[in-house]
């Protein structure tokens, strides 16, 4: 299977293939020794790729895969051949409307707001920050709206799933 993973800026192609039994990665053309495996149940993955270990923290946001790890946090785009065949074919996705729930997809503590309740916000917009696991986390803004509420406040701890804002239709 072929994925085009987007990330600063430029387009890789990922395939992923079985080669002599092994799982063997191809970025670009280039082929690399990778296994993956899953470390925990809230998106931890330990990755072994060209004899080098990594763990990893993957969640999905806006779109997008948040990869965390050491200090440092990469949002990436990843679409597998399909959707980027359709993408193309029919101009793109057609950007979210309506209302979003926006929660917590791990417990943390709610270390500062980016918005008030009531402002317009654009898709992709910073709503919050949470650190969890030492890490802090821009919880963004699924879709381009009003911020109607803001169900939590600067210094809160949260669990898993734990509504933390509502963005609705713009009210212009």
């Amino acid at each position: 299977m072929k994925y085009f993973v987007e990330w600063a800026g430029q387009t890789r192609e990922v395939e992923i293939r079985l080669v002599d039994g092994r799982s063997r990665v191809f970025v670009d053309g280039a082929p690399h020794e990778a296994e993956v495996a899953v470390a925990g149940d809230d998106g931890l993955l330990s990755l072994l790729l060209d004899g080098g270990s990594w763990t990893i923290a993957t969640r999905f946001e806006d779109g997008h895969a948040v990869l965390s790890f050491h200090d440092r946090e990469v949002r990436v785009r990843i679409e597998d051949e399909r959707t980027r065949a359709a993408r193309l074919a029919t101009g793109g996705p057609r950007q979210a409307t309506g209302r979003a729930e926006v929660k917590s997809v791990m417990p943390g503590v709610v270390k500062e707001l980016r918005v008030t309740a009531g402002q317009r916000v654009e898709a992709g917009q910073a709503l919050l920050i949470l650190e969890a696991m030492k890490m802090e986390n821009e919880i963004r803004a699924p879709l381009a709206g009003t911020v109607e509420a803001l169900h939590v406040k600067a210094g809160q701890t949260i669990e898993k799933g734990a509504r933390l804002a509502t963005v609705g239709p713009s009210t212009s």
